[in-house]
C-alpha cells in the first residue's frame, strides 16, 4: 500500500510499504479520506515522536474490510476512526476520563495513522457512521469533536452568548456547533481579515479584529446583556490567551482548547480581575466517547441533519502523493490553507 511515512526531522515520503494484518480485537479500515491537521505540520517539522518510521494522520475515516482475530465489527461498515487509546488502568481511565489518560498511545503520533490506503485499528475506536455523512466529513469528526468537547466543557447553555478567539477550521467548527445548540450569539475574532470574511459566508456576521485597539468596547456592543457568558481561546497563540480572559464577562467561563506555543505570562492586574470577576478557567483536550456525551456520534448526528457542515471548511482536496508538498507549504505558509482533505 502507499503511505506517508515520516522519516525524520521535515523527511516525510510517500512510500510502498507492506499492507498492515490486523492483530487480535482489530480491524482492517480501508481509508477513504484523511484529514492534515496543524499538529501534522509539528510533528513533520521536528519529528518528536516516539519511533520512526511512522505513518502519521490522526483524522480519518474508512469502511472495515478485514477482521482480526476475536474482532467484532461489520465488514463493509463504513466508520471514522477514534484515534485516543488509553491505557484503561489509569487513575484517569478508572474515572472514565479516558481523555485525561497518563500512559495512552494514538493513531498517527505513536503508532501508525491514517495517511495510508490502509490502518488498523482497534475496534473499539471504530465510531459506525450514519446516513448522510460523506467520507470528508466522516473523516472531520476529530476536528468537530474536540471542539464539541470544549463547548461542552464550558457548559455551554442555550441562550448564552460565545466568544471565539480564532476563525481557522476549529473556530469554525465550535461556532457552527454552538448555533446548532442554541447560542444567543457567536463573536468571531482574529488577527487577520480573510477568515473573518470566510466566517461571515459561513452566516456569521458578528466578527472583528481581535487586534483591534477598542476590541474590548466593540465585544461589549456585540454581546450586549452583560458580555459573553463563554469565550472559548482557539487560536493556541498567548496574546490570545490574554484576551480572552480580559474579554470574559463577571462569572463568565474560559475555555483554552488552542495549543498554545510558547510561555504565557500574566499581570498581576489581569491575575486581580481573574478573582474578582470569579471567572472559571478551564483547559479542554482530546474528544470523549462516553463523557458527558457520545461526542462523536453527536457529531455525525448534527452534520446528517445538515445543522453542522464541516465540507464548507476544506479548502484543498489532495492526492496522497501530494502531502509531503502540500505540508511544505502549509509551514511557508505560502497560501491560504483551511482544511485540507486527502481523499484516497
Amino acid at each position: 500500500m502507499k503511505a506517508a511515512v515520516l522519516h525524520g526531522a521535515g523527511d516525510l515520503r510517500v512510500e510502498e510499504r507492506p499492507e498492515p494484518k490486523p492483530g487480535p480485537g482489530e480491524a482492517l479500515v480501508r481509508v477513504t479520506a484523511s484529514g492534515v491537521c496543524n499538529s501534522d505540520l509539528n510533528r513533520v517539522r521536528a519529528a518528536e515522536v516516539p519511533r520512526l518510521p511512522l505513518v502519521i494522520g490522526h483524522e480519518f475515516a474508512g469502511k472495515v474490510v478485514a477482521l482480526g482475530e476475536g474482532a467484532r465489527a461489520e465488514i463493509g461498515a463504513r466508520v471514522a476512526v477514534y484515534p485516543l487509546l488509553p491505557c484503561g488502568e489509569c487513575p484517569s481511565c478508572r474515572r472514565r476520563l479516558f481523555e485525561c489518560c497518563s500512559d495512552y498511545s494514538y493513531y498517527g503520533s505513536r503508532r501508525d495513522g491514517g495517511l495510508a490506503e490502509f490502518a488498523a485499528v482497534r475496534t473499539a475506536n471504530l465510531v459506525p457512521l450514519p446516513e448522510g455523512v460523506s467520507d470528508a466529513e466522516a473523516a472531520m469528526s476529530e476536528p468537530a469533536a474536540v471542539t464539541l468537547h470544549a463547548l461542552n466543557r464550558a457548559g455551554l447553555r442555550k441562550g448564552e452568548c460565545l466568544v471565539i478567539l480564532g476563525a481557522g477550521p476549529m473556530g469554525l467548527l465550535a461556532a457552527q456547533i454552538a448555533r446548532a445548540r442554541g447560542a444567543r450569539d457567536v463573536i468571531l475574532l482574529d488577527v487577520a481579515e480573510e477568515p473573518l470574511e470566510f466566517a461571515r459566508s459561513l452566516g456569521f456576521d458578528k466578527i472583528a479584529r481581535s487586534d483591534a485597539a477598542d476590541i474590548g468596547r466593540r465585544v461589549k456592543e456585540l454581546a450586549g446583556d452583560g458580555g459573553p457568558e463563554v469565550v472559548l481561546e482557539a487560536a493556541g497563540a498567548a496574546p490570545a490567551y490574554r484576551l480572552a480572559l480580559e474579554l470574559a464577562a463577571p462569572a463568565a467561563r474560559v475555555v483554552f482548547m488552542g495549543n498554545i506555543g510558547g510561555d504565557l505570562l500574566l499581570p498581576q492586574k489581569l491575575v486581580s480581575s481573574i478573582l474578582r470577576r470569579q471567572l472559571q478557567v478551564l483547559g479542554s483536550w482530546n474528544s470523549s466517547l462516553v463523557n458527558p456525551e457520545n461526542e462523536w456520534a453527536a457529531v455525525h448526528a448534527m452534520v446528517a441533519q445538515r445543522a453542522l457542515l464541516p465540507e464548507k471548511l476544506i479548502s484543498h482536496r489532495l492526492r496522497l502523493e501530494e502531502v509531503p508538498g502540500a505540508i511544505r507549504r502549509m509551514q511557508e505558509r505560502r497560501e491560504v490553507f483551511r482544511k485540507v482533505m486527502v481523499i484516497l
